[in-house]
């Protein structure tokens, strides 16, 4: 009995930890399809399910995101509670393919240091009139402007060379090797936040 009750324990204990392997992040790396309401939800790869939102809208729809960022709020179960948010209110979604935070910053790159563009979002609209394939929602247009998240600490700032590079300074030999490097400091900052993301990686569960 004593035996089976070690073995059952071992099973488990190699189930979780199965289930919490983390693997380096990496261009290919396709992070989960939902709506991720804090930094901790995209941390650790959990969004909210599109299935999991209680909503009329169709789950597999390419425009789910669409339709459903477009409402006044939309609603879901998490911890035997029923929890509402507002658009504005989310930390960022995955549609699939793309990652973004916010409504209108999508990730250009993902790592310690993330860096984001402001792109074009749909303006708040009654998705249902014409919900067709060839339907054109009035857009917002993003301005293209580049921004940086901080991974560790979820601080959100515009793209500066001098905002980057107190990030830098964590890694001493790679912020000496920056400053002796030669170019535009936008375009060192730029190759530097590849070079910083390379040596200190971000990881996410699978």
């Amino acid at each position: 009995m004593k035996n089976q009750i070690v073995i059952c324990l071992a099973v488990l204990c190699a189930t979780a930890l199965h289930a919490q392997e983390k693997v380096r992040y990496t261009d290919d790396f396709q992070l989960a399809r939902g709506i991720y309401t804090s930094l901790q939800d995209f941390k650790s790869n959990q969004p909210v399910k599109p299935s999991d939102i209680i909503t009329d809208i169709d789950a597999s729809s390419p425009k789910f995101f669409q339709f459903l960022l477009a409402k006044e709020d939309f609603r879901f179960p998490r911890n035997n509670e029923i929890v509402y948010l507002k658009p504005r209110e989310i930390f960022g979604y995955s549609d699939g393919r793309q990652v973004y935070y916010g409504l209108k910053h999508r990730f250009e790159v993902i790592g310690k240091i993330c860096l984001l563009r402001e792109v074009d979002v749909v303006d708040s609209y009654s998705s249902f009139i014409n919900p067709g394939d060839k339907y054109e929602a009035a857009r917002e247009e993003g301005s293209g402007k580049l921004y940086i998240m901080d991974f560790e600490t979820g601080d959100f700032f515009r793209f500066k060379p001098k905002m980057v590079e107190a990030i830098f300074q964590r890694d001493e030999d790679l912020f000496r090797e920056y400053q002796k490097a030669k170019g535009k400091k936008k375009d060192k900052a730029l190759n530097f936040i590849k070079e910083y993301n390379f040596k200190h990686p971000v990881y996410f569960p699978r």
